[in-house]
């Protein structure tokens, strides 16, 4: 009796599914709904793929329906590609009879890879817009979705060589992991130009006795966990100019140098870490370094003796030039020479401006903040020793001197002095630092005098009214704390956008990188 009874309930189950309508298709009528009705796919580079974009497709209908083809107008031809709710279909190109059930929506996943550049598209910067659209094919109408990417022509540089042992575990300490391998320019490839940006994958390297020459308006992009290497005895100079902008502030003119990650995406604009670092070796010497504009790495410049034996510090004299969002250091200088003057670093994950191991460092007319999420982060780091493997301190003669700088953050204290041998010498004058050391360990160290006392012309905690400093902008306002308070003695030359400062004690210079410009 059992048996005739679930016997007679399967009869009654596949009779009743037999039934069923639900899961027959109509033809789409061309009433799909679509998430952007254009996507733009941001800027590629020539040969290289792009990020993937999304379109989401919709049946707002009753009905589950069929559409009968999706497909990309340029056809196989085009230089987009697409999947479809994990369908390749042919080539990425064209897709048959895709299903959609009622009330339900589907994705579709967009990349490029340009492989060809066509000179009869208008360019800017040697950028060209393609576009293509998605078709939509229904019983009723075709719709259609535009696509848009802008194509970049550029000079790659990839890695050709393993990275030397000693250079990668020295990257490793400090947090550039999975480099690859370097490339050793050749003779060619020892000046950049602006005409066309440079690519990096890896590390591309300057040889001993070899200078890298960088020309005004040349723009270096890296790819993930790559740099640039200055090697022992080679030299870099970089020859930026400042912009040329019109009344608006629009730059007309581009003719600073620009380092950056290579992910062009609006989301990656201000993303910390996307790239390595600038490294200068040991010997080094005469770098010179003039309206850079330096942003995204894990560590933008990093300066480094990897030869105690040798008895010649890498040295660097940097002007007119910016440094943000780092994720490490701005600036990492070991035992090192540096002279700067209107140099802007913000917004980095440990210290804006690291000088350690000692060195000879000298600072006029800069700004160094950092605003950067963290309790233990600092705008500047003075360090004249180090820990070796025996646990043993070893220090190193540091002199520091700052003159009309600007020292500031978001944290109590964004100046840290941590001297432990017996020639440590910074001097600061007339510097702008935020600094309160109530309760803290520092309270009592007589290295802050000056800071503390506000002798030498210093201020302390006084605001300088950055325009948007989160966004990088450290001009200084009309109501700034830093208006005034120079000393037009060490302001020779004019600010970082070429404003002239005064050189007579009435009205003094303003401190910092920025001279303050009343607006009629």
């Amino acid at each position: 009796m059992r048996t005739l009874t679930l016997v007679f309930f399967i009869g009654i189950l596949i009779s009743l599914s037999s039934c069923r309508t639900d899961f027959e298709t109509v033809a789409s009528t061309g009433d799909l709904e679509f998430s952007k009705k254009t996507v733009y796919l941001d800027t590629v580079f020539k040969n290289i793929g792009s990020s993937t974009y999304n379109l989401k497709v919709y049946n707002r209908s009753k009905n589950d329906i069929t559409i009968p083809s999706i497909k990309l107008e340029n056809g196989l031809n085009s230089k987009f590609r697409m999947t479809i709710d994990g369908m390749q279909g042919n080539q990425g190109k064209t897709f048959e009879n895709v299903t959609l059930l009622a009330k339900d929506s589907l994705y579709i996943f967009i990349e490029t890879t340009a492989i060809t550049t066509d000179d009869t598209e208008p360019k800017d910067e040697d950028r060209f817009r393609y576009t293509d659209k998605i078709l939509f094919a229904s019983a009723g109408k075709t719709q259609e979705v535009e696509l848009v990417t802008l194509i970049q022509d550029a000079n790659f540089i990839f890695p050709n060589k393993p990275l030397d042992t000693g250079i990668k575990e020295t990257l490793s300490i400090i947090g550039l992991n999975g480099v690859e391998g370097h490339e050793l320019l050749t003779n060619n490839e020892l000046h950049w130009t602006k005409d066309k940006p440079y690519v990096i994958y890896g590390y591309a390297a300057v040889p001993n006795g070899k200078t890298l020459i960088i020309d005004e308006g040349a723009r270096v992009y890296f790819h993930a966990e790559s740099g640039l290497v200055i090697d022992n005895g080679a030299t870099l100079k970089i020859e930026g100019q400042l912009n040329e902008t019109n009344a608006k502030g629009e730059i007309i003119n581009r003719r600073e140098v620009t380092f950056e990650g290579d992910r062009l995406e609006p989301e990656f604009e201000d993303t910390p870490g996307q790239w390595g670092a600038l490294i200068l070796f040991s010997e080094s010497i005469e770098n010179q370094i003039n309206y850079l504009n330096l942003k995204n790495a894990t560590l933008g410049l990093w300066m480094q003796r990897n030869d105690e034996t040798v008895d010649v510090q890498p040295s660097l004299k940097i002007d007119n030039s910016q440094i943000y969002n780092c994720s490490i250091f701005g600036i990492l200088a070991k035992k090192s020479t540096i002279t700067g003057t209107n140099l802007v670093i913000n917004n980095c994950g440990q210290a804006s401006l690291a000088c350690v191991y000692g060195g000879d460092y000298n600072f006029t007319h800069c700004t160094f903040n950092n605003n950067w999420s963290s309790t233990k982060q600092v705008a500047l780091l003075l360090n004249d020793y180090f820990v070796d493997k025996k646990n043993k301190i070893q220090d190193s003669k540091m002199t520091a001197n700052f003159k009309n700088c600007i020292i500031y953050g978001s944290n109590n204290v964004e100046l840290f002095l941590d001297h432990k041998g017996s020639d440590f010498t910074s001097t600061f004058d007339h510097c702008l630092v935020k600094f309160n050391d109530e309760n803290t360990s520092i309270s009592s160290d007589l290295f802050y005098e000056d800071i503390r006392k506000q002798e030498k012309g210093n201020k302390k905690n006084i605001d300088p009214k950055f325009k948007n400093s989160n966004k990088n902008q450290l001009n200084i306002t009309v109501d700034s704390g830093a208006i005034g308070n120079g000393n037009s003695t060490y302001s020779k030359f004019p600010d970082i956008l070429n404003n002239p400062r005064p050189t007579s004690t009435s009205p003094s210079s303003d401190i910092g990188a920025y001279q303050f410009i009343a607006i009629p």
